[in-house]
């Protein structure tokens, strides 16, 4: 009996032994394989084909079988909107764009503002389609490009049944039970700004609404538009900015200050500009009017340029206008002239911003605008470039030249008359912690990059001083006297830098205006006729705005 126990156990221990070397085998047949070996395979086969099919069916967008036969999964239930009445209201909303691919709806990418904005319509329930939206879009921003004010005009879903911007079935505005516009029952309207603002990215904030006239339209009722950009002083001469900046105040044709669209029928670059400044942001927090909606930055380089845009201001009147006292003025520009003299300011590092405001602009405009006035800044064209420029029958073709970053550009102001905008302070109050916990979070990483690059200049000038004297200088002296200060805005205008500069006016040119539209013309994608329609126009708005300058 002991003899069988211990034979008993040799086997057992022969089998496992066996098979845990198997296991350690490549290739083994399955004919040598035991029981328990094969049933834990088929058990990992299983399991992986398991896996495979849940791969397979995630990647073709189909329902999992465990979840439709465990009848967990719901269908969604269709939403009626005829239950409900339809409002036309103006939303404003503000955006980052510097990972987006522009604002207007593509066909290869959702990567864009409008599509974002509409995927939060649809999902809130707000909007049917965009085709019976009655959407109208104040400003089409490109690929980088911000905005701290883009409106939209659209229908959405609405609670009340009568007041401004109600409308029927006929699309007609609907009007209270004594024949006047019911507006004391807003506050009873679906909060549009915070429910949208629960689905939008973070990228993108909806700052308010109002409602508004059936036929009121974001893009045509807009009565001007103002744009920032912001760039390091560097080696830039602001003055010499600004006095080139001035030519360009007024109406004029733009043609050699943008991208000509005219394969979408753009034939006519005449445009307004109703002010433009250059200005250090040194005072534009601690010195401006809270009271005032908007910030407003001093030209401290050319009093010329206050003038001519106080002058513009006073002709249009709008809840958005500058709003500052004398004593405000004089305090911003004595702030901004005791830091001229500082190293912050003359290091390079300060921050300047370009405003630029105008009745509607050109594809690219903007951009351009800051390409030329870039180079009059670093001293390569002269102001007076921007005058010659301006006159299309001695430049007809454009000279070739690369327009200036995207990344700092934003749309910072839209203005409509009548528009009394709707905003909750919480809504308002969730809008800025975004915010300041985004700044929080660049801010960290230009304090630390702006800390890396002083010890590294500052390493540079010792290195500089002991070549040419022996000597070691302190960390206090400044490095202004010994860098010079053009990197800082070198990456804000792309393209290849060639050792000799080569002028303007002297460079390739690009496709007149009559060439392109021949180009299309044959195509068939343009009347032929175009030129002369668009030249009838243009006569037209010339003799009115002769009649009417401002």
């Amino acid at each position: 009996m002991e003899m069988e126990v211990v034979d008993q156990e040799e086997k057992e221990t022969g089998r496992v032994n066996g098979g845990s070397n198997r296991k350690k085998q490549k290739n083994v047949p399955i004919q040598e394989l035991t029981r328990e070996e094969l049933e834990a395979k088929l058990q990992q086969l299983e399991a992986h084909n398991k896996q495979l099919k849940n791969l397979l069916a995630k990647s073709q967008g189909a329902v999992d079988e465990t979840l439709e036969t465990s009848g967990k999964k719901k269908k969604a239930r269709a939403f009626d909107f005829t239950k409900h009445s339809k409002r036309h209201v103006l939303l404003k909303f503000c955006y980052l764009g510097w990972d987006y691919q522009g604002f207007a709806v593509q066909e290869d990418t959702q990567q864009t503002i409008e599509a974002q904005l509409f995927s939060a319509l649809l999902k809130t329930r707000l909007i049917e389609s965009r085709e019976t939206s009655n959407y109208h879009r104040c400003g089409r921003t490109d690929k980088g490009v911000s905005a701290f004010e883009q409106v939209v005009s659209i229908t959405l879903r609405s609670k009340l049944k009568a007041g401004v911007g109600i409308v029927s079935e006929a699309n007609d505005e609907v009007k209270g039970s004594d024949g006047s516009n019911a507006m004391n029952s807003d506050d009873e309207e679906i909060n549009y700004v915070q429910l949208l603002n629960k689905v939008l990215p973070q990228e993108i904030r909806m700052l308010a609404w109002c409602p508004v006239k059936a036929g009121f339209s974001a893009r045509f009722d807009c009565t001007k538009r103002k744009y920032k950009y912001f760039f390091p002083r560097g080696n830039l001469d602001i003055k010499l900015m600004n006095e080139g900046a001035q030519y360009l105040l007024g109406y004029h044709d733009y043609r050699n200050f943008c991208k000509m669209d005219v394969g979408n029928g753009v034939v006519n670059f005449c445009r307004r500009i109703l002010s433009i400044h250059i200005s250090p942001l040194c005072c534009d927090v601690k010195n401006v009017d809270r009271n005032s909606p908007k910030d407003t930055e001093q030209n401290t380089e050319d009093s010329k340029s206050d003038d001519n845009e106080n002058s513009a201001e006073t002709t249009k009147s709008s809840q958005h206008d500058m709003i500052e006292s004398t004593e405000e003025r004089t305090d911003c520009k004595c702030s901004t002239a005791r830091r001229a003299d500082s190293a912050e300011v003359r290091d390079g590092y300060d921050m300047c911003v370009a405003t630029i405001e105008g009745q509607a602009f050109l594809w690219h405009q903007v951009r351009a605008i800051m390409a030329i006035l870039m180079l009059v800044g670093e001293g390569k064209e002269d102001p007076s470039i921007v005058k010659e420029l301006l006159d299309v029958n001695k430049h007809p073709r454009k000279p070739q030249y690369c327009l200036a970053s995207d990344l700092p550009l934003n749309l910072y102001e839209t203005s409509f008359e009548g528009v009394d905008w709707r905003c909750d302070a919480e809504s308002l109050c969730f809008v800025i912690s975004q915010l300041q916990g985004l700044w929080a979070h660049h801010s960290v990483k230009t304090t630390m990059i702006r800390r890396m690059l002083w010890d590294l200049e500052t390493s540079y000038l010792h290195m500089n001083s002991a070549k040419q004297d022996g000597t070691q200088l302190s960390k206090e002296v400044p490095l202004v006297d010994s860098i010079k200060l053009q990197y800082q805005c070198l990456n804000l205008v792309p393209g290849a830098r060639t050792k000799v500069y080569r002028p303007l006016l002297s460079r390739p040119t690009c496709e007149s205006l009559e060439t392109r539209v021949e180009h299309y013309v044959k195509r068939q994608r343009l009347d032929r006729d175009i030129l002369q329609k668009s030249s009838s126009s243009s006569l037209q708005t010339n003799i009115a705005n002769l009649n009417n300058p401002n």
